[in-house]
C-alpha cells in the first residue's frame, strides 16, 4: 500500500517547533545526555493546592461525569465576569460574551477556521506565536506576517499595518505581554489599534495569555478601550497562571458574535472542556491577589538571575515587561538554529531558536524561565563556559 500522505494544508506547515524539541530532548536523554530544557514555556511549578482541592471535590458530583456545553458552565462563565470586573474593570454578560476553552491555543487555532474563508488574509505577528499563522492556514486563509521590530520596543506601528491591508484582509492577531519577546503594549497601543480596524472593518483577535505575568504594571486588556466591544476577541488562560498547562482551560472574551462563531464551531469538533476543571479553574480566580504576587516573584527571581549573567557575558537582551521568556540575540555572524544547535550539542542545554517564531526570528533565541534556580544557574553556567559573545576586553588599569 502506498504511504499515506498528509493534506496540502498540513504539508504547509512546518513540523511544530516545540515538537521537534521535544524529539531532541528525548533521543538525547535516552543516550545517558543530561538535558536541561529552557525552550518550553512549561511552569515547573505545581498547581495551587486550594485549586487541587477544588477540583477533587467537583470531579466526585455525578453532575460533572457528562458531557459539558460547548460554550461552558454558566457558573464558571460568570466568575471569569467576575474577575474581570474586578481586574480590567470591564463588565461582560457571562451568558453571551464569555466561552471556556480547551486552553487558549485551542480557542486561538479555532477561531480562524469559524471567521476566516479560503481567500481571506490575516495579519500575523512576526517574530509570533506560530498557532495565529497554523489556525489561518488550516481555515484556507493566508497569514500576512508583520514585523515586530526590537527598535519599536516589539509593538508594530499603525502606519506599518495599514500598509499590509487589501480587499481580502478580515482579521489581525495581537498578543501583549508578547510571547517570544516579553514586550508589554500600552493602553494607547490599544486605542488605536481598535479605532483603526474598525476604520478598516477588520477584527482584532488579542491573545492575553499572559495578562497576569508581569514585572512591573499590570498589563491591561484590549476590552479598556469600550470600541472593542464591536470588532474583537481576546483569549486567556490559566496554564500560565495557576500551572495548569496539562488541565487544558482557558476562556475567550468579547463581541458577542464572535464568541458565538467560535462556540459554534466547536460544538462540531470537540465536547468542550470537563466540568470539574472550568470550576476549579474559575473558582481560583478569587485567589489570584494572594496567588499572583508570589508567582510573580519567582519569575522575576530566574528573570533577573539569567539576565545578569547574560548581560555579563555580553548578551544583547533587554528586560522583558511581561511572560516568562527572555529574548536574546545570537552571537554576530551566527544563525538562530545553528547556534542553538550548538549551545547543545556542547552542553546540554535546550534553546529556542528564533525561527520557530518566524522569519524575523532570525538572528535571536529565547530561553523559557520554567525551571528552578539551581538548573537555571546550572544552565546559564554552562553557556557562559562557551562565551559564545565576543565580549569587549577591559581598560588596562594605570598604576
Amino acid at each position: 500500500m502506498k504511504t499515506p500522505e498528509p493534506s496540502q494544508r498540513l504539508r504547509a506547515l512546518p513540523r511544530y517547533l516545540f515538537a521537534e524539541l521535544e524529539r531532541k530532548r528525548h533521543e538525547a536523554e535516552a543516550q545517558g545526555r543530561e538535558v536541561i530544557d529552557i525552550s518550553i514555556g512549561d511552569p515547573d511549578l505545581s498547581t495551587p493546592q486550594p485549586i487541587l482541592d477544588q477540583l477533587a471535590s467537583a470531579s466526585l458530583l455525578g453532575e460533572n461525569h457528562r458531557y459539558p456545553t460547548s460554550g461552558g458552565l454558566l457558573e464558571a462563565r460568570r466568575r471569569i465576569a467576575d474577575w474581570f470586573q474586578t481586574r480590567f474593570g470591564v463588565q461582560l454578560d457571562p451568558a453571551k460574551e464569555v466561552a471556556m476553552l480547551l486552553g487558549s491555543k485551542e480557542g486561538i487555532g479555532h477561531f480562524p477556521l469559524s471567521f476566516l474563508d479560503p481567500g481571506d488574509d490575516a495579519l500575523v505577528p512576526d517574530p509570533g506565536y506560530p498557532v495565529y499563522a497554523a489556525g489561518t492556514t488550516f481555515a484556507g486563509a493566508t497569514a500576512t506576517r508583520f514585523v515586530l521590530k526590537e527598535a519599536q520596543g516589539f509593538i508594530p506601528r499603525i502606519a506599518d499595518l495599514d500598509r499590509l491591508v487589501t480587499p481580502k484582509t478580515r482579521l489581525v492577531f495581537v498578543n501583549y505581554p508578547n510571547n517570544p519577546t516579553g514586550a508589554v503594549a500600552p493602553l494607547q497601543f490599544y486605542e488605536e489599534l481598535v479605532a483603526w480596524a474598525e476604520r478598516r472593518g477588520l477584527i482584532i483577535a488579542s491573545d492575553a495569555a499572559y495578562s497576569e505575568l508581569y514585572y512591573d504594571k499590570a498589563p491591561v486588556s484590549i476590552f479598556q478601550v469600550p470600541a472593542a466591544r464591536h470588532n474583537a476577541i481576546e483569549f486567556h488562560s490559566f496554564s500560565k497562571t495557576f500551572n495548569m498547562t496539562g488541565w487544558r482551560i482557558g476562556f475567550a472574551v468579547g463581541n458577542a458574535a464572535l464568541v458565538d462563531m467560535l462556540v459554534r464551531f466547536k460544538a462540531n469538533v470537540d465536547s468542550g472542556a470537563p466540568q470539574a476543571i472550568q470550576l476549579a479553574a474559575s473558582w481560583g480566580l478569587a485567589g489570584l491577589p494572594a496567588h499572583g504576587p508570589a508567582l510573580r516573584a519567582v519569575y522575576r527571581e530566574r528573570r533577573d538571575l539569567a539576565l545578569e549573567v547574560l548581560q555579563r557575558i555580553g548578551c544583547p537582551i533587554q528586560p522583558p515587561g511581561g511572560a516568562f521568556y527572555l529574548w536574546g540575540r545570537v552571537p554576530e555572524g551566527e544563525a538562530s538554529m545553528a547556534f542553538v544547535s550548538r549551545v547543545f550539542e556542547s552542553t546540554g542545554v535546550l534553546l529556542t531558536p528564533g525561527t520557530g517564531f518566524g522569519e524575523q526570528g532570525e538572528g535571536y533565541f529565547r530561553i523559557a524561565l520554567t525551571c528552578p534556580v539551581d538548573r537555571l544557574e546550572r544552565a546559564l553556567a554552562k553557556i557562559e563556559s562557551l562565551r559564545p559573545w565576543k565580549v569587549p576586553h577591559a581598560p588596562a588599569v594605570a598604576t
